[in-house]
C-alpha cells in the first residue's frame, strides 16, 4: 500500500506522541498544533499505552491467551503482540494504513492476525472473531484508545454484539476520556476542536455512568483515572487536569 506522507494520520500522531518513530514531518507539524491547544496530551498519550501495558500483564497473570484487541492503531512501543507473544490475539482497526503497517509488523507471529474492520459494522467483526477463534468465544477484549473516538450509538451496537457472542467468563479493558470537575470546558474544546481540524478526528467526552450504560449488560466491576491503575497519581498536577478540562479513565468488565 502507497503511505500518503501529505497528509496527517491520528496513528502516527499518535505514535509521536508516544515517542515512536513510525511517523512523518506532516504527523509532527499536525501534533505541535494539537499540542498548542492540549499540551498534556503526551502524558496522556502515554499514560493510555501505560494502562494498556497493565492490562496485558493482568491477563497474562489470569492466563487469559485469547484476544481481541479494538482499534489497534500502530501495534508499536509495547503493544499486546509484544507483551502477550504467545497469545491468540485477532488486532483490528478500520484504517487500510494501519492494517497494512500491523500486517508486516506481525508477519512472523502467525498466532496473531490484524484484520481491517469497521466497529461501526460489528457483523464483520464477528465473523472475523469466529474464524480466527473457532468455537472458543471465552475471550479478553481490549477496547482501550477507542471510545472516546466513537459516537454513542456504535459504541453500544459494538459493545452489545460482542457481549452477544462471547461466553461467560469473558472480560473488557476500556479506557475513555471523562470530564474533571471544576476543569476549563473552553480549554477541552479547544483541544477537541484542534483534534478534528489536524486529524480529522473528532472525541467524546463521558461520565463513568454514561460508559456504564452504554456498555450494559457489560458489567463494570472496576473504574478508575488513569495514573491511579498505574500508580503514579502524581503524574498530573491538579493544575493540569483542571486547564486541559478532561482525563482519562479506565475500566474493567465481565460478561
Amino acid at each position: 500500500m502507497a503511505i500518503d506522507t501529505t497528509r496527517p494520520h491520528i496513528g502516527r500522531i499518535y505514535d509521536f506522541m508516544l515517542g515512536g518513530h513510525h511517523n512523518y514531518e506532516v504527523d509532527r507539524q499536525a501534533a505541535a498544533q494539537i499540542l498548542k491547544a492540549a499540551p498534556t496530551y503526551p502524558k496522556w498519550a502515554r499514560a493510555n499505552r501505560w494502562f494498556l501495558q497493565f492490562v496485558a500483564c493482568e491477563w497474562e497473570r489470569e492466563g487469559r491467551n485469547q484476544l481481541i484487541d479494538l482499534g489497534t492503531g500502530l501495534p508499536t512501543e509495547g503493544h499486546f503482540n509484544e507483551l502477550m507473544p504467545q497469545a491468540r490475539i485477532l488486532l483490528s482497526d478500520n484504517d487500510p494504513l494501519s492494517v497494512a503497517y500491523g500486517e508486516e509488523i506481525l508477519k512472523n507471529q502467525p498466532n496473531m492476525t490484524y484484520r481491517l474492520a469497521d466497529i461501526a459494522r460489528p457483523e464483520t467483526l464477528i465473523e472475523q472473531a469466529t474464524e480466527f477463534f473457532g468455537k472458543e468465544r471465552r475471550v479478553a477484549i481490549a477496547c482501550i484508545g477507542l471510545v472516546y473516538l466513537v459516537p454513542d450509538s456504535v459504541v453500544a451496537t459494538l459493545l452489545r454484539t460482542l457481549y452477544d457472542w462471547c461466553a461467560p467468563g469473558s472480560v473488557m479493558a476500556m479506557s475513555f476520556g471523562t470530564w474533571v470537575e471544576g476543569g476549563n470546558k473552553e480549554n477541552i474544546a479547544a483541544a477537541l476542536e484542534q483534534f478534528w481540524r489536524q486529524a480529522r478526528v473528532r472525541m467524546y467526552l463521558r461520565t463513568t455512568q454514561e460508559i456504564a450504560q452504554l456498555a450494559a449488560p457489560w458489567r463494570m466491576t472496576a473504574v478508575k483515572p488513569l495514573q491511579e491503575w498505574l500508580g503514579v497519581p502524581d503524574m498530573f498536577t491538579r493544575e493540569e487536569l483542571e486547564a486541559a478540562g478532561g482525563c482519562m479513565s479506565g475500566a474493567f468488565f465481565e460478561r
